[in-house]
């Protein structure tokens, strides 16, 4: 049976062919990760270290968290990471990390209020318990303050603060704690924290036994669905521009191409050719019936001013028709039946 994962139900939600793509064709592109996931993997790995060093008690100054994020930033960092805003460059995003660092530590410092069980934590949910549905994940820090209340904490470097009802949904770490309960069965309470980085801003939920079943049923009917699909189609979104798969997707696969073309081999491109002189002739089509429309509009006045139905032309002849346009009403008009039945 496979093991799933939110990122990869995630997947299959965003878009049915990246997930064949994916994790079923395992199709292997030459297209680096982007900028943000570099940067992200960098501000998780400093924080990973601030908290394996609590667990020594010893406490990193700011300064010795951004010297390792440096150093870690400069020993993995390429040029083949993908920057899709060209407006920003790699040390823009680097910059970011740098304050999403400096204001997470000076906001929970000196990070004594809970104890660290685990980091990057990877854990095993089997949500029926028969080995059918089975899911794994990571948890980024899980805390207790040793009277059984735990927490699961999940930092955050995008660039989009979600509302209340999106977090009410999120379902990635309301599986983690599914997961938590069985592992610590005398867990009185767990709570559901996200770390927003770039806004500095802490999101803290508990989930009901109530809200884990539904969940749970959810993520069930899900993967049911994803193990019964027949079809992957592609589904164009904003996160195309961020898909690793842009090389072999048919509905990126020529916008990928030319654009690392240069400027000559460009213009010869067959595909470049014929959707320019499209798009010319699309746009002069509009024109022509803008100055057509008001022309009728003048043929049609000098009709009514002169009293005449047929207006000659040079080598041909403008009939002018005046009456009612009778027409029978298209299938999905509501008036359509009762039209049907009078015929």
């Amino acid at each position: 049976m496979t093991v799933f994962s939110h990122s990869r139900i995630e997947t299959f939600e965003q878009c049915p062919l990246k997930y064949r793509f994916k994790y079923i064709d395992r199709i292997k592109t030459e297209v680096e990760r982007s900028i943000e996931a570099f940067m992200g993997d960098m501000v998780h790995r400093t924080l990973e270290k601030l908290y394996k060093d609590l667990r020594f008690m010893y406490i990193d100054t700011l300064e010795e968290l951004i010297s390792y994020y440096e150093k870690l930033w400069e020993k993995e960092f390429t040029e083949n990471l993908v920057i899709v805003r060209k407006e920003y460059s790699a040390e823009n995003y680097r910059e970011m990390g740098r304050q999403y660092i400096t204001d997470y530590y000076r906001k929970h410092y000196p990070f004594d209020q809970m104890k660290t069980v685990a980091l990057e934590m990877k854990v095993l949910i089997d949500l029926t318990d028969d080995g059918k549905y089975k899911l794994q994940g990571y948890i980024d820090r899980l805390a207790t303050d040793g009277n059984g209340i735990f927490e699961i904490h999940d930092y955050k470097t995008g660039s989009n603060l979600p509302d209340a009802e999106k977090i009410g949904e999120d379902r990635q770490l309301a599986l983690y704690s599914m997961a938590v309960r069985k592992m610590y069965p005398y867990a009185k309470r767990i709570f559901l924290i996200w770390h927003y980085l770039k806004f500095n801003q802490e999101i803290r939920i508990e989930k009901t036994d109530e809200e884990l079943e539904e969940t749970k049923r959810k993520i069930i009917e899900k993967i049911d669905e994803i193990l019964s699909a027949k079809e992957f189609p592609a589904k164009e979104s904003m996160l195309c521009d961020w898909c690793e798969f842009a090389p072999v997707c048919p509905k990126r696969k020529h916008l990928f191409e030319t654009e690392k073309m240069e400027p000559q081999r460009f213009s010869e491109d067959e595909g470049v050719k014929l959707v320019t002189r499209y798009a010319e002739l699309a746009a002069r089509k509009k024109e022509i019936e803008e100055e057509m429309k008001s022309i009728e509009e003048g043929i049609f006045s000098f009709s009514e001013q002169k009293n005449i139905d047929n207006i000659a032309g040079k080598g041909v002849i403008a009939k002018v028709w005046k009456g009612e346009n009778i027409k029978v009403p298209p299938a999905d008009d509501p008036k359509r039946e009762s039209v049907e039945k009078i015929i």
